[in-house]
């Protein structure tokens, strides 16, 4: 339907205030699916479900990031991975979001994690082996430890 003329105030107003009384008298939806899963924990609600979700997304994003970060050691891999969940799980508690954006969520925050532990990994090998062939060059040592 397409208007010619602007629509009239009298007559915008006879076609909203009808819509508006049976929208103020319909039921309210059905409850969310992450409010039926709920448990109390020290008089706190935590939905049980979508923190699931969340430290799945976390763990399940680690095959999306580059493999080259395993040079690093498990315990800088496990230390970026506990400050993920932690983080993860405290927003889904705070702020309650669905299933599916806590889980998508989750999961771009697990591969960005991964992704720059890796990369951060990469700059610190990279400066270490310049600042030590720096070290050797200003004491004379050549760069294969051969005078």
């Amino acid at each position: 339907m397409m208007f010619d003329a602007p629509l009239s105030f009298t007559k915008f107003l006879s076609g909203w205030l009808p819509a508006l009384a049976v929208t103020a008298t319909v039921e309210p939806p059905a409850p969310r699916l992450g409010d039926l899963f709920l448990i109390h924990l020290g008089g706190l609600p935590v939905p049980i479900v979508t923190c699931v979700l969340g430290a799945l997304g976390i763990l399940l994003a680690r095959p999306f990031a580059r493999r080259s970060e395993a040079e690093l050691g498990w315990p800088l891999k496990l230390l970026v991975t506990a400050i993920m969940l932690i983080t993860a799980e405290l927003w889904i508690i705070e702020s309650r979001p669905g299933w599916l954006f806590a889980f998508i969520v989750a999961i771009g925050m697990g591969f960005s994690g991964y992704s720059l532990l890796e990369v951060f990994g990469d700059q610190v090998k990279d400066f270490a082996r310049d600042a030590f062939a720096k070290a050797r060059a200003t004491i004379g040592i050549s760069p294969k430890g051969k005078d």
